[in-house]
Order: structure tokens, then C-alpha cells, then sequence
């Protein structure tokens, strides 16, 4: 019987470890891109996500790209323009960016003669 209770014991207080992580680490999705040019109708253009982010903070940045033909480039830009991060031609990425200031911040898309997807999200943790 006292076996039982601690197994019991034990597994609720894992189930409630486990949950509180889940809680903790859940994010909030600032915004994302997602575009698919067909191949045969090559594209020029530009997109962005914009949102706002404070100092100190740290914003998850995720991009996944499947070209066909011609190049698509992402930059993370301040609202002075400035470059905060240049991933370029990234295939695929998934990192953390480190926001210094209280800021606009804007993550492009530049794509040139275009045929293929990307996707490209930004989101934060809540804590």
C-alpha cells in the first residue's frame, strides 16, 4: 500500500514537472511568411513580418526554403534600417536572435527570379 502511494506520489508530481515546462516554454508567434511561386512564373519581390521587441529580449527566428531556381535572401531589420542580422541565402535555419534595444524590428524576405517555397516565422517565449 505504501509503494502504491509513493508511485502515485511520484508520477503526479512528474506529470506536474512536465506540464509546468510545457507552460513555461510555450511561445507566442509575432508573425510569419509563407510563399510558393510556381516553377515557370519566376517572381521579384520583397515580404516582411514586423513586430515589436523589447531589450534584453530574445526572439526564436525559423526559415525553411525550397528553391527551384533563383535566390531568396532574409535580413532582420531595425526600423533605421540597420542590419541586426543577415541570414542570407539560409536553407534552412532555427536559432535565437538577441534584441538590444526597444525597437520596430522587421524581417525580410528579398527574392529574386524566384521559383520554389520558403517559410519564415518569429515568435517568443512566454514565460
Amino acid at each position: 500500500m505504501k509503494r502504491k502511494i509513493i508511485i502515485s506520489l511520484s508520477s503526479a508530481a512528474l506529470l506536474g514537472a512536465v506540464l509546468t515546462t510545457v507552460v513555461l516554454m510555450r511561445s507566442k508567434t509575432l508573425g510569419n511568411i509563407s510563399i510558393s511561386v510556381p516553377v515557370g512564373e519566376p517572381k521579384t519581390a520583397s515580404s516582411e513580418i514586423s513586430f515589436s521587441g523589447n531589450s534584453g529580449s530574445r526572439v526564436r527566428i525559423s526559415l525553411s526554403t525550397n528553391v527551384k531556381s533563383g535566390t531568396v535572401n532574409f535580413v532582420l531589420y531595425n526600423s533605421k534600417g540597420g542590419v541586426v542580422e543577415n541570414f542570407g541565402a539560409a536553407k534552412a535555419y532555427q536559432g535565437f536572435v538577441n534584441l538590444e534595444v526597444d525597437d520596430t524590428y522587421t524581417l525580410a524576405a528579398e527574392y529574386s527570379d524566384f521559383e520554389g517555397d520558403f517559410r519564415a516565422d518569429v515568435s517568443k517565449k512566454l514565460l
